[in-house]
């Protein structure tokens, strides 16, 4: 029995599909080794021992790798001040989750005089820059006593995030249809449950996302964080970066181990919720 014969059309279409394949795979793989070097090269000179690092021709490894300065910035203020970000920052994200969730819900369930002109604000208000409330908050702060707490950063921070966390749930909540609410309340169910036990499950992509953009925007802000924490055991820990450059130079080991300190909760946080991420990014997709 003969084998059919592949006309050489098909041949080649079959040959440039693997050939296209092939350099995608090496574009992509191209792509993740460009990402990832930054990183690498950020951990590899925080272990680094000093004379490795100031070199003509620069290692890209070491076999002599030192953990001191990761105990000697642990056991000093830095300490302290990745706890500070760690409250600041979490404390904005549940409070910008908690605000936009109850507001999106609000805009994309109920007939609120302006709900449309109410959303684009909201929008427009997130485009303005940290630097345009410095002056005015930094005088509210001082009335009302929030100036060198924990409080305020939080309030200000949340502000930063909560307009874009009600954007990104509520084109959520849009996709889930108003008669599933209407089917619980008609079975007993009261708005609080419903929004409970419905609603956010069905929006924790959303939710998720957003409280990846909140945790971040909080844990990287500078300018707010340096002008209303004024004490020293009440700074964050992008404060603590600026200590290892002067006029004299710049610790180049010191910085690379305290920003591997500084990206180890971002890194853990978006582990904890990587898979609403992924879910939000195939919901977008399927909506689109």
């Amino acid at each position: 029995m003969s084998t059919p014969t592949v006309p050489p059309g098909v041949r080649r279409r079959r040959v440039l599909r693997r050939v296209g394949r092939s350099a995608l795979g090496l574009y992509a793989i191209g792509i993740g080794v460009v990402s990832v070097f930054p990183f690498f090269w950020m951990i590899l000179t925080s272990i680094k021992p000093d004379r490795e690092i100031f070199t003509v021709t620069p290692q890209l490894w070491t076999f002599h790798p030192t953990l001191e300065r990761f105990e000697l910035l642990l056991s000093g203020e830095i300490g302290r001040q990745l706890l500070n970000s760690l409250v600041i920052a979490l404390g904005a994200t549940v409070l910008a989750i908690l605000f936009g969730t109850l507001a999106a819900y609000a805009l994309s369930r109920f007939d609120v005089p302006g709900r449309h002109v109410i959303a684009v604000a909201l929008l427009a208000i997130q485009m303005l820059p940290a630097i345009v409330v410095i002056i005015p908050l930094f005088t509210l702060y001082r009335t009302v006593g929030l100036l060198n707490t924990y409080a305020g950063v939080i309030i200000a921070h949340m502000a930063l995030s909560v307009a874009l966390a009600v954007w990104l749930v509520r084109g959520f909540l849009a996709g889930i249809p108003v008669a599933l609410d209407e089917a619980a309340m008609v079975d007993g169910a009261s708005r609080n449950r419903v929004l409970i036990h419905i609603i956010f499950p069905l929006a924790l992509p959303g939710i998720g996302v957003s409280a990846i953009f909140a945790f971040i925007t909080s844990w990287n802000e500078l300018l707010i964080a340096m002008t209303f924490l004024q004490q020293e055991e009440m700074k964050t820990l992008p404060g603590a970066l600026q200590q290892f450059t002067n006029q004299y130079g710049t610790d180049w080991g010191g910085i690379m181990t305290a920003s591997t300190i500084f990206a180890v909760p971002v890194m853990i946080f978006f582990i904890a919720i990587r898979r609403y991420l992924v879910a939000g990014m195939a919901m977008g997709a399927l909506k689109g």
